[in-house]
């Protein structure tokens, strides 16, 4: 039966997926022009690529963990067991081994709220897949430009 707090994780997580890959794509163009632009040394613009990826993949993950929380503890969309009492770093906790599809298996989603982690582990999954296969394409692209 649908309720309210299965339409309100449905929204949220729609919203929380989208601004995910859309930071990513945004990312990706302006890392794109960094990249080849820069007058640092080959490894400086590789390092700042790799480090530029990852920190785009904390903000998702914390962007996804706020969602779960808000979710959870606002609009009661579900549970998270597998501790007597969440923390708010706990939810960004789960949120990471969610997105990069890890599943430590200690906290368990139930309720609504399990349509925003199955939809992350997807959307980690496929974002991470992107950054991989970008990063792969800047170094073979820039490789000749080694300094």
């Amino acid at each position: 039966m649908l309720n309210q707090a299965h339409v309100i994780a449905f929204g949220v997580t729609l919203i929380t997926a989208v601004m995910a890959v859309m930071l990513h794509y945004e990312s990706f163009i302006l890392f794109d022009r960094l990249v080849g632009k820069l007058t640092l040394s080959h490894r400086r613009r590789m390092l700042l690529l790799i480090f530029g990826l990852l920190f785009v993949h904390v903000i998702a993950i914390w962007g996804f963990g706020i969602s779960a929380w808000w979710l959870v503890e606002v609009n009661s969309a579900g549970v998270v067991m597998g501790y007597e009492a969440m923390s708010f770093f706990d939810y960004i906790f789960m949120s990471a081994v969610t997105y990069t599809t890890l599943g430590y298996g200690d906290m368990i989603p139930l309720g609504p709220i399990r349509f925003l982690y199955g939809t992350q582990g997807l959307v980690g999954f496929v974002l991470i897949t992107c950054s991989a296969s970008f990063a792969f394409l800047e170094m073979q692209r820039n490789w000749n430009k080694r300094d």
